[in-house]
């Protein structure tokens, strides 16, 4: 009992002055005077000492003020105080006591508070470390869980499932997601209504409990029906997403030019065109007039406000499309070889066109670093000039709809001397990332055009002097655009390939059209030279651009190679 306690327990049996003390047991606050307890044991009770008469008032009031203190004290640290409280009677003509009764919370309630509020707090602070800047915005980290099929008919599959979802787990991270684990099933065919089966849909709820997952991503297209049931067995709150989706949004966080944005508007739009009976859940009929009937659903209303929007982006892509037609035939009449850097998201196309032209493009360690294509104009040793063109880099299942939407973009592939095709050799799946590549390619229709393959980041395998044996053996140059290794080697390959494409010629130049064999000089590879008295004979190969200036110079016309 606290000190304050025991005060009132004693000044609880002083005896009032007009009341005789009675026999019985003495309470053991009440010395030795045997005077009789008036304290009732229980319920605790309170009266208001401005009731009180006789001399013990003063005291009361001193002893209440005490118990006050110590009581409120005793709450803000969170622990109980003992200690009850003083019974007291009325007056002499016999008024009652006001008696309110005392409703303190037990001491754990203030722990228990306590605690919340550091789990609120710790809860808030990792909310706040699950906010990620990419690109210049703030993207929040959501748990994502990937799931995968592996069908046991093989064939139209470069990778192993878990290659793919690890393959996978870099576009999530890529996004900005942070992966809490995985899981993959064998099938035969796919079920129609949830893609994988009864008993994986199953076990991936008790994984969205058990890890808080927030968003599912399959590693293959799903149909809008099979979204839309799974988002139904998994729970409203879960997102439910597949590959496509995900590279769209990587795409849409990334685009960093106006064409960008347009080209993954477009491809996000006819993307979600199937599948807006899932997003939508207003599905009723708006009203029709007095003699009408129900009118269309909000469906099929969105449905052509998508539409219209999709066909506004197709024509304004068609007017960009043209602008870049239009830019390419003004550089074309300056005929500086064009050279095209193609190759697996993540390959090192950006770092080596920063290493040869000094260029300042973004080179992350991601996928889909770079969207927007850059060129830039590179000088040789010799004085011969090409452009270098850094593209969108490719991968696996690549959406369609994503080839159509950058189909702007990627004829610049189309109208390059030069193609070529940097892989990254480190990468275990080397082999199954140079084969996608060259289906894109395929799609592309540009196989006619010559390529240069080679192999980029030789330093990070385990034996590079057998990479580099290797890569000779079938005519591929080896280069490390991170530290500038083998790009003397790289260029002279480059100058190897652009003399293929050029045309031979032997022309005499008068001195009065010099800016024609400057051209040469600049665009074209120079053999022999010789000054005559009213010009000079120039016998080189140069772009068929060019060649075609040249003909009323020409003293011998040679067909392309």
């Amino acid at each position: 009992m606290s000190a304050a306690a025991c005060l009132l327990a004693a000044a609880s049996c002083i005896p009032h002055p007009s009341t005789p003390s009675t026999s019985g047991p003495a309470c053991p606050g009440a010395g030795a005077s045997g005077t009789r307890c008036r304290r009732r044991p229980a319920p605790l009770l309170r009266c208001s000492p401005a009731r009180r008469r006789g001399p013990a008032r003063a005291l009361d009031e001193r002893l209440l003020e005490a118990a006050a203190a110590e009581e409120s004290h005793g709450e803000e640290a969170g622990v109980d105080v003992g200690g009850g409280f003083l019974d007291a009677e009325g007056d002499e003509v016999g008024e009652q006591a006001v008696v309110v009764e005392e409703q303190r919370p037990p001491a754990k309630a203030f722990v228990k508070s306590r605690r919340q509020r550091q789990e609120e707090e710790e809860e808030a602070a990792t909310g706040q470390d699950r906010f990620k800047l990419i690109n210049g915005k703030e993207i929040f980290q959501e748990k994502a869980y990937l799931v995968g099929v592996e069908f046991k008919r093989t064939g139209g599959n470069l990778f192993g499932i878990e290659e793919s979802l690890k393959e996978l787990e870099q576009l999530a991270d890529t996004a900005g997601l942070v992966v809490v684990g995985s899981t993959y099933q064998k099938l035969s065919t796919p079920n129609p209504r949830t893609y994988i089966g009864s008993g994986k849909v199953s076990e991936i709820r008790s994984a969205i409990h058990a890890l808080d997952v927030e968003t599912v991503i399959f590693d293959d297209e799903l149909s809008p029906g099979q979204l839309r049931n799974l988002e139904k067995s998994f729970g409203g709150s879960v997102r439910v997403c597949d590959r496509t989706a995900l590279i769209l949004d990587i795409f849409n966080q990334r685009a960093a030019t106006h064409e960008a944005a347009l080209q993954v508007t477009l491809a996000q739009m006819e993307y979600q065109l199937p599948r807006l009976t899932k997003m939508w859940s207003h599905l009723e009929r708006q009203a029709g007039g007095q003699v009408k009937g129900m009118g269309e659903k909000q469906i099929e209303v969105d449905k052509r406000i998508l539409r219209t929007q999709i066909g506004a982006l197709r024509k304004e892509l068609e007017s960009v499309r043209k602008h870049r037609k239009l830019y390419r035939n003004r550089r074309q009449s300056v005929p500086i070889p064009v050279v095209s850097l193609v190759g697996y998201t993540n390959a090192g196309k950006s770092t080596l066109l920063n290493r040869l032209t000094g260029a300042d493009v973004l080179a992350e360690d991601k996928l889909f670093a770079t969207l927007d294509p850059t060129t830039r104009r590179v000088l040789m040793k010799n004085g011969t000039e090409f452009l270098l063109t850094d593209t969108v880099g490719f991968i696996q299942k690549l959406p369609t709809m994503l080839v159509a939407a950058f189909r702007a973009t990627l004829e610049e592939i189309s109208e390059s001397s030069v193609i070529v095709h940097l892989v990254d050799i480190s990468h275990p799946l080397a082999q199954q990332q140079i084969d996608a590549v060259d289906r894109v390619l395929k799609e592309l229709d540009v196989e006619s055009i010559r390529k240069l393959v080679v192999w980029n980041k030789i330093d990070n395998t385990d034996e590079p002097f057998r990479v580099k044996e290797e890569a000779e053996k079938q005519g591929i140059i080896c280069i490390s655009a991170m530290n500038g290794d083998g790009l003397e080697e790289f260029c002279n390959a480059i100058q190897a390939k652009l003399k293929d494409s050029m045309v031979p010629i032997e022309a005499f130049v008068p001195y009065d059209k010099g800016d024609l064999l400057n051209d040469i000089h600049r665009v074209g590879m120079v053999e022999k030279m010789e000054y005559k008295e009213n010009g000079t004979f120039v016998k080189a190969h140069v772009p068929l651009p060019l060649a075609r200036l040249l003909t009323p110079l020409r003293q011998q016309v040679v067909a392309a190679v």
